[in-house]
This record gives C-alpha cells, sequence and structure tokens, in this order.
C-alpha cells in the first residue's frame, strides 16, 4: 500500500514538473526589441536570466511576456508591466541603473564562474559578439561546462545577438579575477543593450545554456522618433 502510494505521488510530481517546464518560455522575438527600446529610452542597460524551451529556431527562446509599449512610466515599471505573466520573473534595478530581469529559479553556476584572466582581442569587427566570444572561450568558462555537463557541446560560443547599427568602438582592455556575469555587464560599457542567459533542458533531460545579447537603438533613434512625431 505505501508503495503503491509512492509511485503515484512520484508519477504525480514528474506530471507536475513536465507540465511546468512546456509552460516556460514560448514568447515571440520582437519582445526582445521592446526591452532594448526601453532601456535605451534611459540610456540603461541590463540582463535577462530566465528558463526557455530547448529547439526552437536561430531566436532564443524568451520568457512569457506582454506588451506594454504606450505607458508613460519609468523603464523599469514598463519592463516590469511586461513579465506581469511570468510569476517567477523578478524585475529591479541596482544604484548604477542596471536593470536585471531574474527569474528566481535560475542556476546562476555559471554566471558566477570566476575568469583569472580575460583579454580581449583587438579587432576592426565592431560588434559584441567578439567580446562574447573571449569570455565563453576561456579555459575556466569551457572547463565548467564540461566538469557540470553543460551543453550546448557543439559551440559555446554566444547563441545569439542583435548587433544593430555597426559601431565604431571594439571593447578594449584586460580583466583579472572577474565573474561571466562582470565581464559581460564589461562590455556593455562599449554596446549599452543587454545580455541574455537562457538555461533550457534537452530531449534526454541535460541542461543546456545559450549567451546572447541586444544592443539598445542609439540615442539618434529617439530623436527621430520625436520628430515623427511632431
Amino acid at each position: 500500500m505505501a508503495t503503491t502510494a509512492l509511485k503515484t505521488i512520484t508519477v504525480a510530481f514528474l506530471l507536475l514538473a513536465c507540465c511546468l517546464s512546456q509552460d516556460r518560455g514560448g514568447s515571440v522575438p520582437s519582445y526582445a526589441f521592446e526591452i532594448s527600446r526601453i532601456l535605451g529610452r534611459e540610456r540603461l542597460s541590463g540582463s535577462l536570466e530566465y528558463w526557455g524551451v530547448c529547439g526552437r529556431d536561430f531566436y532564443p527562446d524568451l520568457p512569457k511576456m506582454q506588451s506594454a509599449s504606450g505607458k508613460e512610466v519609468s523603464s523599469v515599471d514598463e519592463i516590469s508591466a511586461m513579465f506581469a505573466i511570468d510569476s517567477m520573473m523578478q524585475v529591479t534595478q541596482e544604484r548604477d541603473g542596471k536593470v536585471r530581469m531574474v527569474e528566481t529559479d535560475v542556476p546562476d553556476d555559471l554566471l558566477n564562474v570566476k575568469i583569472h584572466h580575460l583579454v580581449f582581442p583587438a579587432s576592426d569587427y565592431s560588434a559584441p559578439t567578439m567580446a562574447m566570444m573571449a569570455i565563453l572561450k576561456t579555459p575556466e568558462v569551457q572547463n565548467f561546462r564540461i566538469e557540470h555537463n553543460i551543453g550546448p557541446k557543439a559551440d559555446w560560443g554566444p547563441g545569439f545577438s542583435f548587433e544593430g547599427p555597426i559601431y565604431k568602438s571594439t571593447v578594449r582592455g584586460e580583466l583579472n579575477d572577474v565573474t561571466v556575469a562582470e565581464a559581460l555587464d564589461y562590455v556593455e560599457q562599449t554596446y549599452p543593450g543587454f545580455w541574455l542567459y537562457e538555461n533550457c533542458k534537452d530531449a534526454d533531460g541535460a541542461r543546456i545554456v545559450h549567451f546572447g545579447f541586444y544592443v539598445n537603438p542609439p540615442p539618434s533613434f529617439y530623436t527621430l522618433q520625436g520628430q515623427a512625431k511632431h
């Protein structure tokens, strides 16, 4: 009798976990552009950490959200309204202005990996992709992914980036004893926007982590928008 009850409880728990997993993510990619537009309006940067669904397509699978455009509120309030339908999402603003969008059950172990020495290679190619590649290809990050079986194993570079206009500046310099999250924040000093950290599970239940980056529209974008209204 006890064994039967235990099996019943176990099956129910697994079904619940399955349903919860399927309920994560699913928003269209255009919402990411709405977030970058909102952040850019006040010249803010930030990050998005969440659970998604593996194997969607080239674009990242985004957490559940809704449009909140047109509301005359602060950037943080507007982004919070977008995520109002995601009970796990918390939107906060740090003292330096960075806006953090984080689902409370997302593991941050990979973001907390410490890189002892990081050099951003000199390049004429102006895009955050190259800077993210330098971060994710460090031995500390690659070794951590191997030790904890975090895919995708085929390519541990950034999964996606929307770079907007080609900027003249590139990420320069060296960093010592920084976490992955701190290094990604450093990239935002050159490319204001937000980096994303998507966790998902593949068909076999293995954990996959994708990184991405969205650059905010340039200040001229808002000038043109203001002129168009008049």
